[in-house]
């Protein structure tokens, strides 16, 4: 030690010199040993040494840390836009509240009149008569509102259909056409109805007429929301802006399912959406607000406290990230190691709004003031611009605003199973796309499958009997009824546009005697020639279905319409269509037995 002393007086600097020679490190492990069997006392964690606790936090660097005081006060400043106008597809603009949810309003269509529904209206209009007035009158409603007869050819291929049709034929009457009386005022003439019963029978029509109203959620006249080319919905909103300004947002591929903010972008170049006879559109409303900020919280984060024991239903280590999920990783450890850096500032927002956060203003403990600026605010973030739950401007590649959209949609909506099912398929053998009618409705107002309901007589050609020949001509295969061709087409007037054209397969005869129709209503309601587009119909095909479905609003009304939705198909498809084939001719089993 001496001799170390008198080398260090000699150099002082010696110290200082930075060496790097290997060396080898030993270190001792404090191992807990229990010498009792009783650890309440331990599990106290009784500190003993608070001088020792502030020694442990400097040496593990606890003690180091920025100015990052907790924030006890926020000042948030909003500019609330209220939407009170939408334009479905290419209609006009009409009047908007929120007592109907903006999904219904967009989804809806005319619910088509199938036998099944004929005979409840009949049902129910029978039950607002009383005793006397129904036997009076059902026989002439009969007369007045009949089922066609001998009709059972249109109701080939659905056996529950035609036995619904044939067990009420001439038992019921056709609810449809009493509506449609109704409605257009000739009912009494209609029904030889007698004066004495004028009054009673209109009360019965009211009561009629309200109950279809308030049973199915439908549109008052034809509407175009849905695009047949597009195979999406299209709707635009826009809610005013003051001074003769207004914001308009469009959802111009809303392909069904749930209507969020998502579905929307701020169209800037969008003309006004007029309302004829409309009142005083709502002003831009400014809101300061102060609140006090919450720490954030998740399920599974860990405790801020030392000895509480945390929720063990959540178990991050069980994670199955691979090391390529950069994502998933870095989200986890912003919970797990920053989350208690969030916090929370609550702000109610009405449904059917538009809103901007234009200032938010954070007081610490320390009282100073920070201003909250967007993310992306500054010109020098032009190029690393990054936002979330803002609405992209439409037309306008990584371009956006600083708008929110609460749109008035419902949560959660019970769905009935599928009243018709298309798929879309491509198929690359045959240079065309096939639209399989898989499920289609019945007369009993459900779905049921489209193979089995296909008519299955004609697809192959009747064998030749006793013949000596070897081979055999086969003019062309076909499909089976349910598969519609689509076509690659070009579009009138454009020699650059190739879409696909709804065709038709020939139904098999001698001659062909006429030409498959599709039986359901996505495939028939287009006019022809029906023309789409060649990019909606992916390599992996597309799926579009109708259903019923049905929500309560928060007013505490039910809302039943049909919608549509469109999902990602199940791959390719091959038909096996062939023509101009010469195959081996297969001898009858009498020619093989005479040989």
């Amino acid at each position: 030690m001496q001799q170390l002393t008198a080398v260090m007086r000699t150099d002082p600097e010696l110290l200082e010199a930075t060496y790097r020679e290997p060396t080898i490190t030993a270190y001792n492990r404090l191992e807990a040993r229990p010498r009792a069997h009783d650890f309440t006392r331990s599990l106290r964690a009784e500190v003993r040494d608070a001088l020792w606790m502030l020694t442990r936090q400097w040496q593990f660097g606890e003690l180091d840390a920025e100015d990052a005081a907790s924030p006890i006060d926020a000042r948030l400043l909003t500019r609330r836009l209220t939407v009170d106008r939408v334009r479905l597809g290419s209609g006009s603009p009409e009047p908007y509240d929120d007592t109907v949810p903006l999904e219904t309003i967009v989804e809806r269509e005319r619910v088509p009149f199938t036998h099944a529904l004929r005979l409840q209206a009949a049902q129910y209009f029978l039950r607002l008569h009383s005793s006397a007035l129904r036997a009076k009158y059902l026989p002439r409603y009969r007369t007045a509102f009949p089922f066609p007869q001998n009709a059972e050819a249109d109701y080939r291929g659905q056996v529950d259909g035609s036995n619904l049709y044939v067990a009420t034929r001439r038992l019921g009457f056709d609810g449809e056409q009493l509506l449609n009386s109704v409605q257009a005022g000739t009912f009494e003439t209609d029904a030889s109805i007698e004066a004495a019963d004028a009054t009673a029978m209109q009360t019965i029509t009211d009561l009629f007429t309200a109950w279809m109203s308030r049973q199915y959620s439908q549109p008052a006249g034809a509407s175009d929301v849905w695009s047949d080319s597009r195979l999406s919905y299209s709707a635009a909103a826009a809610a005013p802006a003051g001074a003769d300004e207004e914001i308009t947002i469009v959802a111009s591929r809303y392909e069904g399912g749930r209507l969020d903010w998502s579905s929307f972008d701020v169209d800037p170049n969008a003309g006004a959406m007029t309302l004829a006879d409309a009142p005083a559109p709502p002003e831009p409303l400014l809101e300061a607000i102060s609140f006090l900020p919450t720490s954030a919280t998740f399920k599974g984060m860990p405790n801020a406290r030392f000895w509480e024991m945390e929720e063990r239903s959540i178990n991050f280590g069980m994670l199955d990230v691979q090391t390529t999920d950069h994502l998933l990783l870095v989200f986890a450890e912003l919970g797990l190691v920053y989350g208690n850096d969030w916090f929370v500032v609550p702000y109610r927002l009405p449904a059917n709004t538009l809103c901007e956060v234009q200032s938010l203003v954070i007081t610490d403990v320390f009282g100073d003031r920070t201003l909250i600026q967007a993310a992306d605010e500054g010109e020098g973030n032009d190029w690393q611009r990054w936002s979330l739950f803002n609405l992209s401007n439409a037309g306008e590649l990584g371009s956006y605003n600083r708008q929110f959209f609460l749109p008035s949609a419902v949560g959660t909506t019970l769905e009935s199973e599928d009243l018709e099912r298309v798929l879309f398929a491509r198929d690359e053998m045959a240079n065309m796309v096939w639209a399989i009618e898989e499920v289609i409705p019945d007369a009993t107002g459900r779905g049921i499958s489209g193979y089995d309901a296909a008519d299955k007589s004609g697809l192959e050609p009747a064998p030749i009997q006793d013949s000596p020949a070897a081979i055999r001509y086969v003019l062309g295969t076909t499909v089976p009824e349910n598969w519609i061709p689509f076509l690659p087409a070009q579009r009138p007037g454009n020699v650059q546009d190739i879409a696909f054209q709804r065709a038709a397969m020939p139904r098999m005869g001698v001659p062909p005697r006429d030409v498959v129709r599709p039986k359901g209503v996505l495939l028939t309601e287009s006019p022809l020639p029906w023309f789409v587009n060649e990019e909606e119909i992916p390599f992996a095909g597309t799926i579009v279905t109708r259903r019923y479905q049905r929500a309560r609003w928060y007013d505490g009304r039910t809302y039943l319409w049909i919608g549509r939705r469109r999902e990602t198909g199940r791959g390719v498809g091959s038909s096996n269509l062939q023509f101009d084939q010469i195959l081996p001719n297969r001898p009858s089993a009498q020619m093989e037995a005479s040989r």
